[in-house]
């Protein structure tokens, strides 16, 4: 995991009586760096659907963090959420987005993986390891806490975390809105036609923060490209700012 290079973070970055913040926190990569230890393994993060791995042996490949992680369904149907590294060197086990497979098999020396996480490939297991490797002990590393919640999938690193709910709290309703049919009924959600990637060479709050504001209030797309506004937006609902 990432490791900070700062004891903590400075003073006079957020004026909570007018509303400011500093600059730095887009640009700083100390605080970037603090940000990965203190919230992105302590903290609940968004892996995927249920729907994108639907059968056994179905895999999909997220990220926590700057974590890869692979969201695996094993043999049992269980859901899985593993580091995408391999044990023995830490190659990247998984180099493709999602699929299915038996096993996952590392390009680097052949360790193999179970749908469930354990090691069941070693190549020259007996030359290399005289046959006494404990291969239990090998598996890949998997999420200290998983959580499915009406077909989405949450993880956390930090064993000690607050269990989901709880750590959701009053804002389980906002998730609630996303995630039940918007008919009343029952249905829920799925990821449909795969999904789009965008690479933005930018703080993780940039992109953050746009989507916050997009989807409290359409001002911004209202001044910039009042046909999409309009196109998802009954004309009642739209603010005034034409």
């Amino acid at each position: 995991m990432a490791t900070a290079r700062t004891s903590g973070y400075r003073t006079g970055l957020v004026d909570m009586a007018t509303g400011q913040i500093s600059r730095e926190i887009f640009v700083n990569d100390e605080i970037y760096q603090e940000e990965l230890e203190r919230v992105f393994t302590r903290a609940w993060l968004f892996v995927g659907h249920e729907s994108q791995i639907p059968n056994p042996g179905d895999f999909f490949v997220s990220s926590m963090g700057e974590e890869s992680v692979i969201l695996r369904r094993d043999r049992a149907h269980k859901v899985h959420v593993f580091l995408n590294s391999c044990r023995h060197r830490g190659m990247k086990v998984c180099r493709y987005d999602e699929g299915n497979a038996a096993v996952l098999t590392c390009p680097y020396h052949g360790w193999s993986y179970s749908t469930d996480g354990k090691l069941v490939g070693v190549p020259y297991f007996r030359e290399a390891y005289h046959a006494t490797l404990d291969r239990s002990r090998w598996g890949l590393v998997e999420v200290a806490q998983l959580c499915l919640y009406k077909g989405t999938v949450w993880a956390t690193w930090d064993p000690e975390a607050p269990p989901f709910l709880e750590y959701l709290g009053d804002f389980v309703r906002y998730l609630d809105l996303t995630l039940d049919a918007w008919d009343g009924g029952d249905g829920g959600t799925e990821i449909l036609c795969g999904i789009q990637k965008w690479r933005v060479p930018c703080n993780w709050k940039f992109p953050a923060a746009a989507a916050a504001t997009c989807r409290s209030c359409c001002w911004h797309a209202s001044c910039t490209s009042h046909s999409r506004t309009a196109a998802i937006r009954p004309p009642a609902t739209c603010c005034p700012m034409r």
